[in-house]
Order: C-alpha cells, then structure tokens, then sequence
C-alpha cells in the first residue's frame, strides 16, 4: 500500500506551532521578564526552524510535481503559511524585540516573497502553454 502525502496536509500540521507564538506572549505579558524571554526566544528557533525545513519540503514538492498546477498549489500554500506567520510576527516583533522576532519576521518575508515569485513564475508558464502559436513563427 501506498500513501501519497499532499504538501497541504504538511502545512496543516505546522499551523499549531506558529500560532503557539501567540500562547507564549499571552503566557508571559511582561517582555522583560527574563523567563518570558527565554521562552519566547525557544518558540521563535521552533518556528524558525519549521519555516525553513517547510520551505526545503516544498521546493522538494515542486520539483516533483507533475503538473505546473500542483507546483504553483504548493507554493500558494507555502506563502499562506509564511502568511500566516508573519501576521503573528508583525504584532510580537516591536514587543519582543530582543528574542529575535524581527529577525524572523525579516526571514518569513524573505521566504514569503521567494513563494510569490515562484508561484508567478508558475502562473506564467501556465498561461503561456494556453496561448496559440502565433502564424508565420516556424516556417512551413
């Protein structure tokens, strides 16, 4: 038996742990406090490391698409994952400025922007192979 694994499903399981950025703020009100900190500083490497080993996922994903469709699908999800964190990030980073929130912020937007380039590479190339051959292009 064969199971085939849809880079969605991957991105719906990373999901809980951006978000967990937001438990641990609710958790520690105070960024000041050293415990918040270092707490806050552990939940930003976590996240750090997801996006970077997602993002490595989904370039494996899209080599190995079949079809530009599924390629540009998983760079949609992708940037919506980067997305999504970067709302997260863009209401911490001013409020927790030394656990290296900017920092990720900077990169998720960094790996945000490699997506939509990607997916409008994509996109192009799909509506390239919708177009007809122009007559007079290869001679008869």
């Amino acid at each position: 038996m064969s199971t085939c694994l849809e880079f969605s499903a991957i991105v719906e399981t990373e999901k809980p742990q951006i978000e967990d950025l937001l438990k641990v703020a609710e958790r520690y009100p105070d960024p000041a406090a050293m415990d918040a900190r270092e707490a806050f500083s552990k939940q930003v490497r976590a996240v750090e490391g997801l996006i970077t080993n997602t993002y490595r996922v989904a370039v494996a994903f899209a080599r190995k698409a079949n079809d530009p469709h599924e390629e540009s699908e998983t760079w949609r999800c992708m940037g919506g994952l980067c997305n999504m964190a970067i709302q997260i990030l863009s209401t911490l980073k001013e409020k927790y400025p030394y656990c290296g929130t900017p920092q990720l912020y900077d990169l998720v937007l960094d790996y945000k922007i490699a997506c939509d380039k990607r997916r409008n590479e994509t996109e192009e190339e799909i509506a390239c192979k919708t177009l007809p051959t122009p007559t007079g292009l290869f001679p008869e």
